[in-house]
């Protein structure tokens, strides 16, 4: 299995089951390097998760990837926030964190990445509105390529 192949029926078997427990799970990753592999999942809720919320899910999710054999091999799993750049991954993410300070990289028609960094008024439609300075760029999601919140320090 390839590892998007695993973060992704990690996702299908872990989501609901966090999902029901009051628990988001912002993203996903599997890296192996050599021998080594690492299942990492960053998680949050209303209000933020605890050290005590990341040591149950990690209890649950090594139960579920353990008996639907997800990882035929040994591996460290690693559960924790998504901290201050949380990444925003899903639309309603941009409806979410309306009024935050985001960065943003976008891909353009001539295929060339951009950075912008501003404060995100919301979502409209399929597309993302960011005040950079005094104008305010629509950004269709379709032209994104990572989204973090942006610490306002």
């Amino acid at each position: 299995m390839t590892p998007e192949e695993t973060v992704a029926r990690v996702n299908e078997l872990v989501q609901p089951v966090l999902k029901f427990q009051g628990i988001e799970l912002v993203e996903t990753e599997f890296v192996r390097a050599g021998k080594r592999a690492v299942l990492r999942l960053y998680v949050d809720k209303p209000g933020g998760i605890t050290l005590d919320d990341c040591a149950a899910v990690s209890g649950v999710v090594g139960e579920i990837i353990d008996v639907h054999e997800v990882i035929g091999h040994s591996y460290t799993l690693e559960v924790s926030s998504p901290g201050l750049t949380r990444p925003l991954k899903k639309a309603e993410d941009y409806a979410r964190f309306a009024g935050r300070l985001i960065r943003l990289s976008r891909r353009g028609a001539d295929g060339r990445v951009a950075t912008l960094r501003g404060r995100l008024e919301g979502l409209v439609g399929e597309a993302v509105h960011l005040q950079v300075d005094e104008a305010v760029e629509v950004i269709p999601l379709t032209e994104i390529v990572r989204a973090r919140l942006d610490p306002d320090l």
